[in-house]
């Protein structure tokens, strides 16, 4: 079941006109109250939004796919229903090692939502100040990503690697090359 969820979970960037409530985001935000957390210190903080205003305003500060350098993201009607944006807490910690903590709240959030038949996009490239105004955030409390969720629409293949790993797209599919095992497997002490 777990293997199938990770197969499912891609980065969606098109999404259908289906409407994600806030019900269903309160979901998938409810089981990071789970998810470890060095030191246990749990310094993420979580804005969801559900807003189709203010979801245009949060889409504005995006950059979308750096490896399609000829698309600016979705268009109109291809556009997230939703948003998490991820935080730092800084009067909470203000270590490195959350950047763990957010990589175990990002792969969680990917995969419950997938669960729930949605998808989703990790977005790291984002006008973080431009951002933070418009969300009203303040000083303490530090953006490090965005997870846009809807319903996908669009096709995504996993094809193997060659020499290239950068993603495309081809007549409406986007291809995703993954390494090879052999080739992620550094060495095996038995």
């Amino acid at each position: 079941m777990l293997d199938e969820l990770i197969k499912k979970n891609r980065s969606y960037r098109r999404f259908t006109q289906v409407k994600i409530d806030c019900y269903t985001i309160n979901k998938i935000l409810e089981v990071l109250r789970f998810i470890p957390s060095a030191r246990n210190a749990q310094p993420l903080k979580y804005i969801a939004s559900c807003n189709a205003q203010k979801n245009e305003q949060i889409f504005n500060t995006l950059k979308w796919a750096g490896y399609l350098t000829d698309w600016d993201g979705p268009k109109e009607g291809e556009r997230p229903s939703a948003y998490i944006i991820i935080l730092q807490d800084k009067n909470i910690s203000r270590d490195n090692y959350v950047l763990t903590d957010a990589g175990i709240a990002l792969q969680t959030i990917l995969l419950k939502s997938v669960e729930m038949g949605l998808g989703g996009c990790t977005i790291a490239a984002i006008d973080k100040p431009k951002l933070a105004s418009i969300l009203n955030i303040g000083e303490n409390l530090g953006i490090l990503y965005v997870v846009a969720i809807g319903k996908p629409a669009e096709t995504i293949e996993i094809i193997d690697a060659t020499d290239d790993i950068k993603y495309y797209r081809k007549n409406d599919i986007h291809y995703v090359p993954k390494r090879s095992l052999s080739e992620l497997i550094y060495s095996v002490i038995e």
